[in-house]
């Protein structure tokens, strides 16, 4: 766990490390006191896994609060097809969700903690964390990446809970859960009901994880509850689809961050099982960031985009709407991206490469910005008032406001004239007359 903490003498921001040693980082002027949002969390074997040799094997493991995040994203049905009038509403709903994780999910230090004190909203978000929370703990009591887990079952108000992976020529489904509730009893018996069932595949080995979560106040630490049927050494998986499972977790990210003409070119072939014709257009994402010697291609996004209160104001003066928006969030801004050597790697077919494919887990964060790294190559970068010099760079007040622009003009019905130079044959050079409410129509994007 580190510690960040601000000192008004030096005026220097410090993190400890937990071993007595202190780092400078940036200089500031207040004195505070600021933990990173990541929580250790405890394993509780049930009696049905306690005399695991695989599961003993590991007794506690770190979550931080994107992870909840990116997985909460990772849940969402991959979309077979996104029209162009989808950009606005792809462009609010991510900045929307990761507001509803920063007002209503708390991670400390030993515990996750659901804010909420709506009944439906609550179990959404207990539900969004036991899924984080079932995957990170799979991804590292198998040592495998969240990239191949592929989504089963009927999705639960559009959401997958459960989920199935093939590590070393092994297949495991694992069922998610998350509650606040002091008990888990009932969840462990749905889990056990539904592996009963004659019509499940034959795998090597189901299993179920139970995040038992903190309504605010609880003093009780929280954990993650392991349930399971005792494996089958019988059942090995003699066909490893988990290439094609890659590539549709990757789509439910490039679905926010390319284009959508170009998603849906990448999204298509994947959907026929045309494995060979999936490409992603390098050059149709908005932007690239730079971290750590890479380069990750992706999107970015903003809370003053988020639409939900567009439609009650009664202004239509796009500087009222940039200035009450900016007093209302703040200037927060996210990028998500994607490593530029997985992209290289769907593009040329290489899938040894992608089946080995591994980044660095990286987590860092402090007042103003989190940086969020995971094992399968998604970044991202969250920055408010302008701390992040390179997300302020690439992604101006000048971009914010003509998004804003076209959401007004959208709302308004107020389209234009693509103008750009056509290419078919028969009207090649005459200025395009499709009617838009972005920069280009999607024929000329």
């Amino acid at each position: 766990m580190f510690y960040y903490t601000e000192n008004i003498l030096f005026q220097k921001c410090i993190i400890w490390e937990g071993t007595g040693k202190l780092r400078v980082i940036q200089e500031k002027k207040t004195s505070k006191l600021f933990i990173m949002s990541k929580s250790k969390l405890k394993i509780y074997l049930d009696e049905t896994v306690k005399d695991s040799e695989l599961f003993k094997s590991k007794s506690e493991f770190e979550i931080c609060k994107p992870e909840i995040f990116k997985y909460g994203i990772m849940v969402e049905e991959i979309p077979t097809h996104v029209v162009d009038s989808d950009f606005d509403y792809l462009q609010s709903k991510i900045p929307a969700y990761e507001l509803l994780h920063s007002d209503f999910i708390n991670v400390d230090l030993d515990k996750i903690e659901n804010l909420s004190t709506d009944d439906r909203k609550k179990k959404t978000i207990s539900e969004i964390i036991g899924v984080a929370v079932g995957i990170k703990y799979t991804v590292e009591l198998l040592n495998t990446n969240p990239n191949k887990f592929k989504k089963i079952g009927i999705p639960t108000n559009g959401k997958y809970l459960d989920y199935s992976l093939i590590v070393n020529n092994l297949e495991y489904e694992l069922e998610t859960k998350g509650t606040v509730s002091k008990y888990y009893s009932t969840f462990k018996k749905d889990i056990l009901e539904k592996k009963k069932s004659h019509s499940l595949k034959d795998v090597y080995l189901r299993f179920g994880t139970i995040a038992m979560i903190n309504n605010p106040g609880d003093l009780k630490n929280s954990q993650c509850v392991v349930v399971d049927d005792p494996p089958d050494d019988k059942n090995r998986a003699n066909d490893d689809s988990s290439y094609e499972t890659q590539l549709l977790n990757y789509a439910m990210f490039l679905s926010y961050i390319l284009d959508s003409k170009y998603y849906n070119k990448f999204v298509k072939p994947l959907k026929n099982k045309r494995l060979r014709r999936v490409i992603i257009n390098q050059e149709k994402f908005f932007t690239q960031y730079d971290f750590n010697g890479k380069v990750y291609l992706g999107e970015c996004f903003d809370y003053r985009l988020i639409r939900d209160d567009l439609d009650t104001l009664k202004s239509n003066n796009l500087n009222d709407l940039y200035n009450y928006k900016t007093e209302q969030y703040g200037k927060t801004k996210f990028f998500i991206g994607l490593d530029l050597d997985v992209i290289d790697a769907i593009n040329s077919k290489n899938e040894n490469y992608l089946k080995g494919y591994e980044s660095e887990w990286f987590y860092n964060e402090n007042r103003k910005s989190y940086f969020f790294l995971d094992r399968d190559g998604i970044l991202i970068v969250k920055s408010e008032n302008g701390a992040d010099f390179q997300l302020e760079n690439i992604f101006t007040e000048e971009e914010v406001k003509y998004r804003l622009s076209n959401s007004l003009n959208e709302k308004n019905g107020y389209s234009h004239k693509c103008g750009a130079p056509c290419t078919s044959r028969d009207i090649e050079g005459k200025p395009c007359e499709i009617r838009t409410y972005r920069k280009l129509c999607h024929f000329h994007r």
